[in-house]
């Protein structure tokens, strides 16, 4: 009797824990698509600052906001400070109405991506269900 109810825990416990892992997991190409979006990102933002072309740097903020989907960007341990790769941009063209609107269309979402800080947090409901959750603040 104390097998049967041991394996009925198990089985019961094994079946609650599968789904959890499943989504848990990273997806390998979503996670290589966005590496390789953000190196391009950074390459077009290099070249926009040693050519001294606004829109090439505007399109590498644009890139990263999109490969990043809410998380921060981080060079070296530190945020990347992409509101201040915007004021580059529009410092390079004061005058140039269409990268100005560009560069405020995209501040709030760029913003959004360096403020604040992530991190994983062991989180357990009343059932004693446990599990990671991504908490960004």
């Amino acid at each position: 009797m104390k097998r049967l109810i041991a394996a009925l825990a198990l089985s019961t416990t094994l079946l609650g824990v599968v789904p959890a892992i499943a989504q848990n997991a990273t997806n390998p190409v979503k996670t290589a698509e966005a590496k390789s979006t953000l190196s391009i990102a950074n390459a077009m933002i290099t070249y926009g600052r040693s050519k001294a072309d606004p829109l090439a740097m505007i399109a590498g903020v644009q890139m990263m906001v999109a490969a990043a989907e809410g998380t921060t960007i981080e060079t070296g341990g530190t945020p990347v400070d992409l509101g201040a790769i915007l004021d580059e941009a529009v410092a390079l063209a004061p005058d140039d109405a269409l990268i100005i609107a560009r560069a405020d269309t995209l501040r709030d979402a760029a913003d959004t991506k360096t403020r604040g800080t992530c991190y994983w947090e062991y989180w357990c409901d009343y059932y004693g269900y446990c599990e990671y959750w991504y908490v960004c603040y």
